[in-house]
């Protein structure tokens, strides 16, 4: 059977059509690189804006272009970030500057019109002076007598200059942009008044909040066997700040979390090796943050932005470990969406990398050292929960275990002192055997010490891609790193991320939909207004009988049953 062949008629009106619908988002992924690229080409420079006419003194251009275009106009029409519209105001009634009796050019009505370019000239104030067809046509004589005061001295204008139109000009809706990311909005949409808001106007999108959920003063506590390794010489701890910095944005109306970082700032007054340091220990995000394509820019912007407030504070170096966390593994938010894309290892180090490039001079942990000239373990800079304090004490005891194992056997290879020694040469022996043991236990903490450093580089060097090091300054600046006791928050809930994510997981308050991260957002921000909130406890005998002491409910107190002792309101 031969295959049939079938004409279509695309001329036909029955042909169903299926034209293409673009979102606004579609528009703004991928025109606005295209818009930028054009901008930042130097031969854009004569199309970025409209053609001035009157200061070119090229009159006749907007008889000649009817519908001119430039890449502003484009910008604002494709590229509107607040709705992928373009709005215009209905031409309105026109002031004709002709009889008494005519004071109005209708809409879409013919009129001429004079564009002002010396708008200094006495009673000739105005940049455009029009005139209905009918007041301009009965005007026989070769020029007009304009000017804004009819009582007053007139100018006397050639009709040659004056120019036809109609009035059918639709206004585009002022374009207003955003002071942080330059983006287009419709000044209606924006709901934006520079009267009201002098400062400018900033967009939803960039509308995120920074807070501080908490700032309180700990310790880190120098593990056991690096201070018996360094006898008298390594200290008990390092005194830090450590703060909870979340970030939200309001979607639908609501504030979403997105964004959670825990961070330690060891100010001047802590002893070196941790001197003027920070230390980014964990930050987490879940994918809510709108719009998807500036996700990536809005964390870099966190994480710089803090940098620089620590470079702003005097701090010299600022740490961060890059270690993605597993699938079935959660940070700080509990349970993200599954959706979500989790960084494997390489992929979080360039993400890194891409932003500290940008902005920062960074070098890897073992090329700091080397720089810093260390020679000693105790050297090494020292943070709560960081991978090297554990890794030093793991080698401490290994060494340890290596030294003991040799000491055994050669105290089993040692010879057998003579049986008749002198009262005098026993004593010289023992002196002898002691000075000799001392000796030897020295110069082996000390090949141990040269031994356990190196074994510390050689595995620094293993992961050195992974342990960034920041240097704030190339010298250590003349104001002091100091934390401000003012800036203490005290909250039980955000101390720890571990803490933090406990109470989340087992009160079920999940961000693994946008839907649960606005209530799991909610209860959060609840439980930091309560934690502040001062709380009374009662335990009431009448409402709930338990135990043996007489306790009543405020309610129960104020009623006229009284006890017969004096009782006491009990805060907490």
């Amino acid at each position: 059977m031969e295959p049939t062949t079938v004409h279509i008629d695309t001329s036909s009106e029955q042909l169903s059509k299926h034209p293409v619908q673009f979102t606004p988002e579609d528009l703004h992924i991928h025109l606005e690189p295209i818009i930028h690229k054009m901008v930042a080409s130097e031969l854009s420079y004569s199309f970025q804006q409209p053609v001035d006419s009157i200061s070119l003194k090229i009159l006749d251009n907007p008889t000649i272009i009817k519908h001119s275009i430039d890449i502003s106009i484009i910008h604002n029409k494709l590229l509107c970030y607040c709705c992928g519209r373009q709005h215009v105001y209905s031409p309105g009634v026109l002031l004709c500057y002709g009889k008494e009796q005519c004071s109005q050019i209708l809409v879409n009505d013919n009129y001429y019109y004079y564009n002002n370019l010396e708008p200094s000239r006495l009673n000739l104030s105005n940049d455009q002076y029009r005139f209905c067809t009918q007041c301009f046509n009965s005007i026989e004589s070769d020029a007009i007598f304009v000017g804004d005061d009819l009582t007053q001295t007139l100018v006397e204008i050639p009709k040659s200059l004056f120019l036809l139109s109609k009035n059918d000009l639709k206004e585009p809706e002022k374009m207003i942009d955003c002071i942080v990311c330059t983006r287009h909005w419709h000044q209606v949409c924006a709901l934006h008044l520079d009267q009201i808001w002098s400062e400018g106007f900033i967009c939803n999108t960039c509308h995120v909040t920074i807070r501080v959920l908490a700032a309180s003063d700990k310790i880190c506590n120098v593990k056991s066997q690096l201070k018996n390794y360094y006898p008298n010489q390594a200290t008990d701890g390092y005194p830090y700040r450590t703060k909870a910095i979340f970030a939200f944005q309001k979607l639908e109306g609501v504030d979403v979390v997105f964004f959670g970082m825990y961070v330690q700032e060891y100010d001047e007054h802590c002893p070196a090796p941790n001197t003027r340091r920070v230390y980014i220990s964990y930050f987490d995000t879940v994918h809510f943050f709108q719009l998807k394509i500036y996700r990536t820019d809005v964390y870099h912007e966190i994480l710089i932005g803090y940098l620089d407030y620590v470079k702003q504070h005097g701090y010299m170096y600022a740490h961060m470990w890059a270690c993605p966390a597993s699938e079935d593994i959660d940070y700080i938010f509990y349970r993200h969406p599954c959706e979500q894309n989790i960084l494997k290892l390489k992929c979080l180090q360039d993400w890194c990398k891409i932003m500290l490039d940008r902005e920062q001079l960074q070098n890897d942990i073992k090329q700091d050292c080397l720089d810093s000239q260390i020679q000693r373990v105790i050297d090494i800079p020292y943070f709560d929960g960081d991978f090297w304090p554990i890794m030093i004490e793991n080698n401490i005891e290994k060494l340890d275990q290596e030294d003991r194992g040799k000491q055994e056997a050669e105290d089993l290879d040692d010879p057998i002192e003579s049986e008749h020694p002198t009262e005098l040469s026993g004593k010289r022996k023992s002196v002898n055997t002691c000075e000799k043991k001392n000796l030897k236990k020295m110069t082996n903490q000390m090949l141990n010490c040269t031994d356990l450093l190196s074994v510390i580089f050689s595995t620094m060097e293993k992961y050195k891609e992974t342990f960034f090091v920041i240097r704030l300054h190339d010298q250590t600046p003349s104001h002091p790193a100091v934390n401000d006791n003012k800036d203490l928050i005290e909250c039980d809930l955000m101390e720890t991320r571990t803490i933090f994510l406990r109470f989340f997981c087992d009160k079920n308050y999940e961000f693994s939909s946008l839907r649960r991260a606005k209530f799991s957002t909610m209860a959060l921000l609840y439980e930091l207004h309560a934690s502040k909130t001062e709380k009374c406890i009662y335990s009431c005998n009448i409402c709930r009988p338990q135990c043996e002491d007489f306790d009543l409910c405020e309610k129960c107190y104020n009623m006229e049953l009284k006890h017969e002792h004096n009782m006491e309101r009990l805060l907490s």
